[in-house]
């Protein structure tokens, strides 16, 4: 029988499915203002250092409708993050159900920390968005660094923790548990060089979440399966 986190899990991720495409209808193409190596204008974003890579970014043709696509993005995150955070979170509940492991707690308290820090992420993007033209932004670049960082160690850290219950099942879900690792892999190798290797692990972060989303749908109880700490 299907845990009743991951029939929750299902409709979470629905919702999370469909605002995965508005942000991708709203959010801004790149125009030749990313940072070298970036592709994606919110990712680069996200992981903007300096003040002249912020101006370079709103070198474009039309910035007023280039910054209020950054801004109406941003906005919808809110309620973004609110998905994928719960979606995970329930997927984490249920496993804890069947698997019994105690360290999911740490997964779940995660969950908690990748929304607060993308709460505060958002803030500060919208803190530089509204600042880079009439006032030093480099406190708030320094703070999106830490929030941003949060959220997507977070994230992998979590993917990690659940990785062992996908490697036990079936191909398709020892597929989620490698991909879980290889993602904690490219965080760090992300954190210690900047460019490609971000874009690449959000990618990876993206097929997780993915892959879970089918995972929660497609889920059927296997008994003859033993969980270990």
């Amino acid at each position: 029988m299907k845990p009743t986190a991951f029939k929750i899990a299902c409709v979470l991720g629905i919702l999370l499915l469909a605002c995965a495409i508005a942000l991708l209808i709203i959010n801004p193409q790149p125009q030749h203002n990313l940072p070298k190596e970036f592709f994606t204008p919110i990712i680069a974003f996200e992981f903007i250092r300096t003040p002249q890579e912020v101006k370079h970014f709103f070198e474009v043709k039309n910035i007023p409708c280039y910054e209020q696509k950054m801004l109406l993005g941003n906005w919808i995150d809110y309620g973004f993050m609110f998905l994928y955070s719960g979606l995970l979170f329930c997927i984490i509940s249920g496993i804890k159900k069947i698997t019994q492991m105690n360290v999911l707690y740490i997964a779940m308290l995660l969950c908690v920390v990748m929304l607060v820090g993308d709460a505060l992420e958002n803030f500060q993007i919208y803190q530089i968005i509204e600042k880079y033209k009439i006032s030093d932004i480099t406190n708030n670049l320094s703070c999106l660094n830490i929030f941003t960082w949060s959220k997507w160690s977070a994230i992998a850290s979590c993917f990690l923790l659940i990785s062992p219950f996908f490697l036990a099942g079936n191909l398709f879900q020892k597929l989620i548990g490698i991909l879980c690792i290889i993602c904690f892999g490219l965080c760090i190798a992300a954190f210690l060089h900047h460019g490609i290797l971000n874009e690449i692990f959000a990618l990876n972060v993206v097929a997780v979440f993915l892959l879970l989303v089918i995972f929660v749908f497609t889920y059927k109880e296997d008994k003859t399966l033993i969980y270990t700490e």
